[in-house]
């Protein structure tokens, strides 16, 4: 007996430690973005193909027999949308990360040709969209930029005939907000002070539509700091009332209801609590609420809906240690497809059959991880130097010894209760999310569990400007770019450091977008805080990156002026920007720095990566910059991306001496171009202690100037 225990110990040992290929988790899942049918028969999905091309799969959500029903050969697809026709699909491809979307239609029928495909618009300058959808009627509605690159007309689509026809000529509005009937209703755009201006169509029978202002009326103005968390919802089934979440008067936003007709009339559904509301789900065709989600650390439910209360507290109830998510809903409710957000725990999908209350597991997306121990993820919130408090989370390799309450000073005992109080610092990697609109959340992450597995801490801050805590934390990063939302990453990192989380000598900085853009920024600004660090599709130069914001980003743009804190066109702005722009800093990095750009980004473009790995050249600065010629923002393509987390492996490796699996430049075939190599393939390092940037004791800056159906918080 004590053989046996010994043995089983020893056997979970090794399996901790072990390295988990990187295959397992960067080359694409076996199933992503699954959905169910209108009438619940049906389970698509996307899949890698025979030549390793993602294409749409359907599963009989009944029984096991699968088939591939679409036969993309060279760009991946997308995205998919069931329809209201039988057998017939939507699905999306772009070219090489450009973005411009090219709608499809296909028959996926057993009968149907399987290479025969509708294009609805497949011109490779313009950018498709599915703006309406209902799943009812034979129509959906289509918008292109066909004639203005900045607006898109709009168009609907008869499923049956193929017929396209105008609905509305667009010389204005951005964005439009349709009804159940797929009519027009609303249009919004930008005012003068930056406000967001939604307008009322007076007369829904002229036809084509125009923006001509004789046919639209002032219908609701959303003030410049309420704009983050206000959000049109849904009509009701009548068309008669609408679903918004507002945030004028409430810092997390309220779900209101009112007549279309007198938007004055409110009545609060749901009052959010401690973070913002996240999703709000609606029956599919009675358009009646269910229940809405919010997000702090982990995602909790709240059921609106007596009649559905039975069916989520069983789903919550199966898996007690995950997060409920559901995913997809027949249009009658009786079949759902559901998951569970763990950090451990890999997606895995499973099917709800409403008649028996009984759910069944459907499919895993990774089954190989199960053979691995992965990371758990804590959420904990911290104060910056200003006194806001924050949120983040800890993931800590599986293999850590951790420290109880009854080992750590008083201060630490509520941390250490949590788990996230290693037994000794650890090497750490700050994980910074895009956006910055953006948050990080709980959940299960190939990247942390990579890190994770490689023997690093994973630290990620959902630092001012982020979304999801509540509009005053979002609006507190306008004009902060290189500035205090720069210090949050700072006092994340100075809180890990004295926790005993992270060895101060052993820190990372990497992310993506944004994220890319504050490693550089850490780099040039506080070059000797972070051993090295690596930049994924960042801008370098906030001035060219203002300037060169895609056409359709434009009726947006005063936001955009208003979240970085300064106008490109002005002297004064272009001022502002070049002095937080790491491009003219380059010549302070003097840490180890990876670039990874896509040649085809239409958001941060190559010039950005370019011109920054010139200006280290002309210092003479090492720097390893790569370039992948047939991606965009980010890197989809399967060997991209496994060439990709290759070369950041052995990047890491070399300045914090993490493992790292086998990896030789080329081994997957990707189109990866290494235009300069800094220290990649060299040794790891023994590097002295950085001088580490500590926050003063004072600031340097002043602080920043019931209801239609009761709610259930879901036990468990």
């Amino acid at each position: 007996m004590r053989l046996l225990l010994a043995l089983t110990v020893l056997i979970a040992i090794v399996d901790a430690t072990k390295l988990i290929p990187r295959e397992l988790l960067f080359d694409d899942p076996k199933y992503s973005s699954v959905s169910l049918s209108p009438d619940g028969r049906h389970v698509a999905y996307l899949a890698p193909d025979a030549n390793a091309v993602k294409n749409v799969h359907v599963r009989c959500s009944t029984c096991t027999t699968t088939r591939q029903v679409t036969f993309e050969t060279e760009h991946a697809i997308l995205g998919y949308a069931w329809t209201s026709v039988p057998d017939i699909i939507l699905y999306t491809q772009d070219e090489h990360g450009d973005e411009n979307t090219r709608i499809y239609k296909k028959n996926i029928s057993a009968a149907a040709d399987r290479r025969n495909r509708h294009a609805i618009s497949e011109n490779r300058n313009v950018k498709a969209l599915i703006m309406a959808n209902d799943l009812v009627s034979d129509e959906v509605v289509i918008g292109l930029n066909d004639e203005n690159p900045a607006l898109h007309n709009v168009y609907t689509f008869n499923l049956r005939t193929n017929e396209m026809r105008l609905m509305l000529r667009n010389t204005r509005f951005p964005v439009f907000v349709f009804d159940t009937a797929q009519n027009i209703r609303l249009a919004s755009e930008e005012g003068a002070d930056g406000q967001l201006v939604y307008y009322k169509l007076v007369n829904q029978h002229i036809r084509p539509l125009t923006t001509d202002a004789i046919h639209w009326e002032k219908y609701v103005e959303v003030a410049p700091d309420d704009k983050p968390i206000t959000t049109p919802i849904s009509f009701d089934r009548t068309n008669r009332f609408m679903f918004w979440i507002l945030g004028e008067g409430s810092d997390l936003g309220n779900l209101v209801v009112f007549p279309f007709d007198n938007p004055d009339q409110k009545e609060v559904l749901y009052s959010a609590q401690r973070a913002q509301i996240g999703n709000v789900l609606m029956h599919p065709i009675d358009k009646t609420l269910i229940a809405v989600t919010e997000v702090y650390h982990k995602p909790e439910l709240f059921v609106a809906n007596e009649t559905f209360i039975d069916d989520l507290q069983y789903l919550v109830n199966l898996r007690p240690t995950g997060s409920l998510q559901i995913i997809s809903l027949s249009n009658d409710m009786s079949t759902w497809l559901v998951t569970y957000s763990s950090a451990d725990h890999p997606f895995e999908i499973y099917i709800y059959r409403r008649w028996v209350k009984k759910a069944e597991l459907f499919m895993s997306t990774r089954p190989e991880l199960n053979a691995y121990a992965l990371n758990t993820q804590i959420g904990f919130e911290f104060r910056a130097r200003d006194d806001v408090t924050l949120q983040a989370y800890i993931s800590l390799p599986p293999t850590v010894e951790l420290l109880t309450a009854s080992q750590v000073p008083d201060g630490d005992r509520a941390h250490a209760r949590l788990g996230m109080i290693p037994a000794r610092p650890q090497k750490m990697v700050v994980l910074v999310h895009g956006g910055p609109k953006a948050r990080d959340t709980y959940g299960f992450s190939p990247t942390n569990a990579w890190l994770t597995n490689r023997g690093y801490a994973v630290l990620q801050v959902n630092y001012r400007g982020s979304v999801g805590f509540g509009k005053r934390l979002t609006n507190a990063g306008n004009g902060e770019w290189g500035r205090k939302m720069h210090y949050d990453i700072l006092d994340a990192v100075e809180f890990a450091v004295g926790k005993g989380i992270a060895n101060r000598s052993q820190i990372a900085i990497m992310g993506g977008s944004y994220g890319g853009y504050e490693t550089l920024v850490a780099m040039t600004f506080t070059p000797s805080v972070f051993a090295c660090g690596v930049d994924i599709v960042g801008p370098s130069n906030l001035v060219t990156l203002a300037q060169a914001v895609p056409p359709y980003w434009r009726g947006f743009y005063k936001d955009l002026v208003r979240m970085l804190g300064a106008d490109v066109d002005t002297d004064a702005g272009r001022q502002s920007l070049t002095s937080r722009s790491p491009l003219f800093f380059a010549d302070r990095v003097s840490r180890p720095l990876m670039i990874l750009q896509g040649a085809n980004d239409p958001r941060v473009r190559q010039s950005e990566s370019d011109q920054f790995v010139a200006a280290l050249e002309r210092k003479r600065i090492p720097v390893t910059y790569i370039l992948y010629p047939d991606e965009g923002h980010g890197f989809r393509k399967s060997a991209n991306r496994l060439e990709q987390h290759g070369h950041i492996e052995s990047f890491l490796r070399s300045c914090l001496g993490g493992a790292s699996q086998h990896f030789r430049p080329g081994q997957y075939k990707s189109s990866a171009i290494v235009k300069s190599v800094g220290i990649e393939e060299a040794a790891a390092p023994t590097l002295a202690p950085p001088i580490f940037y500590r926050p003063p004791s004072r600031l340097q800056y002043p602080p920043n100037q019931n209801v239609m159906a009761r709610i259930f918080p879901m036990q468990g």
